[in-house]
Order: structure tokens, then C-alpha cells, then sequence
């Protein structure tokens, strides 16, 4: 259950048997259905989620009533919302898995106890965090300046594996266009 964690991070560190020993230990394994909510909108996010397979989307709810994806994380990837995971505050985002899907999770708690017990393991985690806000950063830029034809050619470049496994309307929530643009535009994602 935690192989593909364990590969994942160590792209960024080397870590001891006993520091891989602590990290199996407090990730702990979980498995939600296709439409299962793993956090909802009541709920402080506490956990940082690791997607072992299928797909998890974090969405909210804008001043007009529609969904509007954040992120979609699939296979080998990580997924929280950061802000209310700082401080365990309020939660803006719904989680909800997209396929049935297997995962790992970590709460603040555990994570704090795995950086007094090492220092790289800190470490490890700001570099992974810092990767993320990057790739987040550049979705948003992306999104919020970009015309149709760029959003779909991003879509493609970069998501390609998604097109099939994910509604047209997830689709086109996660890029900023509507559901009836994606779809027009959608041989050119083929």
C-alpha cells in the first residue's frame, strides 16, 4: 500500500529504513466509492491525502451555484486544501472521489511527529509542497488568462490521461470553460 508513496517522495530524499518505517506507519490506508464525499464543506481539512489509484477532485461552490475543480488528483499524487490544513480552520472545498478509489492519508498530528523525528522528512515535504504551489500557481495563471484554444491545448499537454476517466463537466470546471465548449473542442483533446 505505501510503494508508490514511498518512490514518489523519495525522488527527493533517500530516507532510512527507520524514517520509512515511521512514514508507513503513519500514512494509513483508505478507500472510498465513485461520488463518495471524503470531506465536506462542514469539515476542517486535517489530512493530506495520497492517491494510490483512481481519482479525487477538491471543488467548491461559486457565487453563481456551479462547481468549480481546484484540482483533480489521480495516481501518484497529493491533494488537501492547504488552508484549512494550516491552522485546521475552516474548509472551503469538497473532496469527492471521481473513480473508486484507494489512498493514503495523513493527519496534521502525524505529520507533525514525522518532523521532530526527522529533519529531511521536513525537508522533503517543502520541496514536495513547494512543487505543488508551483504547478497550482501556473494552473490559475493559466486559467485566468488564457483564451479557449490554450485551455484546451493545456488540457491535452497535461491532462490527457483524464479525458475518458472524467466527466466532460469536471473537465471543463477544472479548465474554466463550459461543459459545451469542452465538448465542441474536444477532438482536438483526442
Amino acid at each position: 500500500m505505501h510503494k508508490q508513496l514511498l518512490k514518489a517522495i523519495s525522488l527527493y530524499h533517500q530516507f532510512t529504513p527507520t524514517e520509512v518505517n515511521f512514514i508507513t506507519e503513519k500514512f494509513k490506508h483508505s478507500t472510498a466509492k465513485k461520488k463518495e464525499i471524503i470531506l465536506p464543506l462542514t469539515n476542517p481539512c486535517d489530512k493530506i491525502y495520497f492517491v494510490n489509484k483512481g481519482i479525487m477532485r477538491a471543488y467548491f461552490i461559486n457565487h453563481k451555484g456551479e462547481a468549480i475543480t481546484r484540482i483533480i488528483a489521480s495516481e501518484d499524487c497529493f491533494l488537501t486544501n492547504m488552508i484549512s490544513f494550516k491552522n485546521l480552520g475552516s474548509n472551503t472545498e469538497i473532496f469527492e472521489c471521481i473513480e473508486d478509489t484507494s489512498f493514503l492519508y495523513i493527519t496534521k498530528q502525524d505529520l507533525i511527529a514525522l518532523f521532530n523525528f526527522s529533519n529531511q522528512i521536513r525537508i522533503s515535504y517543502c520541496e514536495i509542497l513547494e512543487l505543488n504551489y508551483a504547478s497550482q500557481t501556473n494552473h490559475i495563471h493559466i486559467i485566468a488568462n488564457s483564451d479557449t484554444c490554450t485551455k484546451i491545448r493545456y488540457l491535452k499537454t497535461n491532462y490527457s490521461y483524464l479525458v475518458g476517466r472524467v466527466s466532460d463537466q469536471i473537465l471543463a470546471s477544472f479548465i474554466g470553460v463550459s461543459r459545451e465548449t469542452l465538448v465542441r473542442n474536444k477532438t482536438h483533446l483526442l
